[in-house]
């Protein structure tokens, strides 16, 4: 069945604290104290040699340096289009501490952006994004090109007009984890709340009002819910051997989850879907070498689903 998902076109907050070296915040280096001033700098750095970043309006807060990153407080609202904070290096781990990343203008700018945009072929690794925390009304909540063994987790991310993404692996990169996540769209207007461009991410345990899309090869997709929004869940054509199970996906307004023509090996078990058009889809002939089993559904467009 042709969608009006053309591909879907589809295709969170952050913050920061820092170990070790200066690093820029809000274009300006976050410095130690003086060795004069001992109490300040066990302030600044807090418990555990964490540095925190303190509230600001200035966007965006650059992180270019190794270590842990704490927020203290909110940071914007953004100005239309620009970024609220930027992870440009490995081994960074961000603690948002229940505070929020704000845009200005829905739905411009990533709440988080990781690349190192100084040698953008470089491949960054070990970036943790950890919540409590809200990424408010950016395009993506967390975009990440060419970075790889990564995660985020209990992060919300919304965009009140609907035409904004939650989370975006795009490549290079991969073997990403996105964990315990929450997102939602305003209106549908046909994004991707998850969208994996790479290869062997784990995706579990998220809450979706949007779908998750997949462009990739050996990704694991378990016990998420993509319900109540344009759709579920979809494999683009050319990923292949993936993992997707029990996941629910009701009540969208097209498909529950689909199965492009050209996506194969994958194995989709144990899923629950109704009130979708249809519940479950798969568009190659006889579902080629998908395999559909033990899945609950009212609805699907092949009789080699089950």
């Amino acid at each position: 069945m042709k969608r009006i998902f053309p591909k879907l076109a589809a295709v969170a907050i952050v913050l920061a604290m820092c170990l070790g070296a200066p690093v820029v915040y809000a274009n300006r280096p976050i410095m130690d104290p003086g060795p004069d001033n001992g109490h300040d700098k066990k302030k600044m750095e807090g418990e555990g040699g964490h540095k925190t970043i303190p509230p600001t309006p200035v966007c965006p807060v650059h992180i270019t340096q190794p270590g842990n990153y704490d927020l203290a407080g909110p940071v914007g609202p953004c100005p239309t289009g620009v970024n609220g904070i930027d992870i440009e290096a490995s081994d960074v781990t961000l603690h948002l501490n229940g505070f929020s990343i704000n845009q200005s203008t829905p739905c411009t700018g990533d709440g988080i952006h990781v690349e190192n945009q100084a040698n953008p072929a470089a491949m960054l690794s070990e970036v943790h994004v950890l919540g409590p925390g809200m990424i408010n009304d950016f395009s993506s909540g967390l975009m990440s090109k060419n970075a790889a063994d990564s995660f985020v987790k209990q992060v919300m991310a919304t965009c009140q007009t609907g035409r904004g993404h939650g989370f975006r692996i795009t490549s290079r990169g991969g073997r990403w984890k996105i964990q315990g996540n929450v997102f939602r769209n305003g209106t549908p207007q046909q994004f991707c709340a998850i969208t994996l461009f790479t290869d062997d991410n784990d995706v579990i345990g998220n809450d979706l009002n949007d779908p998750i899309c997949f462009d990739g090869n050996n990704n694991t997709i378990v016990n998420n819910t993509s319900s109540g929004g344009d759709a579920g869940m979809e494999g683009f054509s050319g990923s292949i051997n993936n993992e997707i199970h029990a996941n629910t996906t009701d009540n969208n307004i097209f498909f529950g989850i689909s199965i492009d023509a050209g996506s194969t090996g994958n194995n989709i078990t144990g899923n629950e879907s109704s009130n979708n058009h249809p519940d479950m889809e798969d568009d190659n002939p006889n579902c080629d070498s998908n395999k559909w089993e033990g899945n609950h559904f009212n609805t699907a467009s092949q009789t080699c689903i089950h």
